[in-house]
């Protein structure tokens, strides 16, 4: 099945089509884990009983697949209030074979709602693309590029987009090159300045720091998550981040409305994005007008350049009147207090709904490779 059909109509005196069946993959090794098992069981929370059979499929910190069966009481209407287990413990009996899980027919697509390493970066994009099976989202090259900033970086710099200042230190070097890393902090950037590492969201392992002597723990802090790591100019100015949702039947991207955000902490760390009451966002932005659709075009421009597809989510500044490019996520956070579903929102398209028009992008994606493999 690659085309969703309709909702079958109550009324109808014949039976409706099957149900899309729907493996929504969450958890997996990251340390993005958490968020990824609150958004996965929100997107399970939200699809349709009536148009999909939900799978929901949790992936382990070891990396095996275990189907969540009793995690489908969540889209009940009793359940609606009941919080996530993210530590939920697993009988070492029940994980079975990805394929088992996901392929040969077992799902028709897959929603992946998992971030970070692993399921943002490519790797189970190139897992299901093997195994033939559709999935939401970009592909492998679109999605191995998001996530490593600097990759991502330098081809938005060569296409003549914003970016902050940075310079890279090597994990593999950064013993022996530690004043070679400060003398380029203080002449190129200056203090105070952002570490971060290369390939992991959601702010994780992020500090900044406010002299050089506080530079070596930051950079070993961000060491923990990858052998790159970048450290580059603390902007000033207003945070912003833009949603592109594209059409499911067209593919025409679209800029949801602009989010601002104002954390109340010293940046939009960790626990500002996931800790209620640690910041605000603002939808639609409080910018001027030219600004809101300059940052909206950039944002489009960044999903292009990239090659993402179906959604994504640009985190932009801007700074005086020049928006500059900080990142760009091919799997946004679909948690209750994300910022994809709020810009949804304010655009008239409620959870449900987004949830649907993702899964639609992802079989027109289908419909496409099967129609230049000539195969359909």
């Amino acid at each position: 099945m690659t085309r969703e059909p309709a909702p079958p109509a109550r009324d109808a005196g014949t039976p409706p089509p099957r149900k899309i069946r729907v493996a929504v993959l969450m958890g997996g090794p990251s340390p993005e884990r958490d968020v990824s098992l609150d958004s996965g069981t929100q997107v399970v929370r939200s699809l349709d009983p009536e148009r999909y059979e939900v799978l929901p499929v949790e992936i382990t910190r070891e990396g095996q697949w275990v189907p969540r069966p009793d995690l489908r009481q969540l889209a009940a209407p009793e359940a609606a209030h009941d919080a996530p287990q993210a530590g939920t413990q697993v009988s070492a009996s029940t994980p079975r074979r990805i394929d088992e899980v996901v392929g040969d027919g077992a799902a028709d697509v897959v929603f992946i709602a998992l971030h970070g390493p692993y399921g943002e970066d490519g790797t189970v994009q190139g897992l299901l693309e093997l195994l033939g099976v559709p999935y939401i989202g970009s592909g492998v090259l679109a999605s191995a590029l998001a996530m490593d900033k600097l990759r991502s970086r330098q081809i938005l710099q060569q296409n003549g987009m914003p970016v902050p200042a940075y310079t890279v230190v090597d994990g593999g070097r950064w013993p022996g090159n530690r004043t070679e890393v400060a003398e380029r902090v203080a002449r190129d950037l200056g203090y105070p300045c952002v570490v971060k590492p290369n390939g992991v969201g959601s702010s994780i392992g992020v500090t900044i720091v406010g002299d050089a002597g506080g530079l070596p723990d930051a950079i070993g802090q961000a060491l923990i998550y990858g052998d790159v790591v970048l450290v580059e100019e603390q902007l000033k100015g207003t945070e912003l981040t833009c949603a592109v949702l594209e059409d499911p039947e067209t593919g025409v991207a679209r800029a949801l409305p602009l989010i601002e955000i104002v954390p109340k902490r010293a940046f939009f760390d960790y626990a500002a994005k996931y800790e209620p009451g640690n910041s605000e966002e603002i939808c639609p932005a409080r910018v001027p007008a030219p600004q809101a659709r300059r940052a909206e075009q950039m944002a489009l421009r960044v999903h292009r350049v990239l090659g993402c597809e179906g959604f994504s989510r640009v985190d932009l500044f801007l700074v005086g009147g020049d928006v500059v490019v900080l990142e760009a996520n091919t799997i946004p956070g679909m948690t209750a207090g994300s910022l994809i579903p709020l810009a949804a929102r304010t655009a008239g398209i409620e959870f449900p709904e987004l949830c649907r028009r993702v899964i639609g992008s992802a079989f027109r994606r289908e419909r496409l490779r099967k129609r230049r493999a000539g195969g359909a």
